[in-house]
């Protein structure tokens, strides 16, 4: 999305609002974008210093970390950014700031940037996810599985024969 904020660098305005769609084709590790996302925000000039703030709502679909259910969800990624033309910095490649080319600011690039940097890398279907059973695979969220909690390393089997013949001693 190109936004033209010639008529704010030339004072015909103080704002620009903005309300777009925007379309994310790529996926993150697991995390897929399965409709656009809906942007909003504005450009400002106060008093010389002009910003440019955004607001997406994000709907995602990944899988839980720990049992693997579908997990839909959405999230809010808020940008905001100084804007500033070539001529006032002294490195053009400066991530700080958002710099228009002829008047024009391209905000998809920098906007999916800062969503996909958004995103954790691990996500719950809920806070106190049980996960799965390690050994028979049975969702325990759902209850038990009725495998024991219990299972022992056969290599410590020695040094529990030890301590169980030092209990009977005492």
């Amino acid at each position: 999305m190109t936004i033209d904020i010639r008529p704010l660098l030339n004072g015909e305005t103080n704002e620009i609002k903005l309300d777009f769609p925007l379309s994310v084709d790529e996926g993150i590790r697991d995390v897929s974008f399965p409709e656009s996302i809906e942007v909003s925000g504005s450009v400002n000039n106060k008093a010389g210093y002009v910003t440019l703030d955004l607001c997406a709502n994000v709907p995602y679909r990944t899988h839980c970390a720990r049992c693997l259910r579908e997990i839909n969800g959405t999230k809010t990624v808020e940008f905001s950014k100084p804007v500033a033309d070539e001529k006032t910095l002294q490195n053009n490649e400066n991530d700080d700031y958002v710099v228009p080319v002829e008047g024009m600011i391209d905000v998809s690039e920098m906007l999916i940037e800062q969503i996909l940097l958004d995103f954790p890398y691990r996500h719950l279907c809920k806070e106190d996810c049980k996960g799965l059973c390690p050994k028979c695979g049975k969702d325990l969220n759902e209850g038990s599985c009725g495998c024991p909690a219990d299972d022992p390393d056969p290599r410590f089997d020695v040094l529990r024969k030890l301590l169980e013949d030092k209990q009977k001693k005492n």
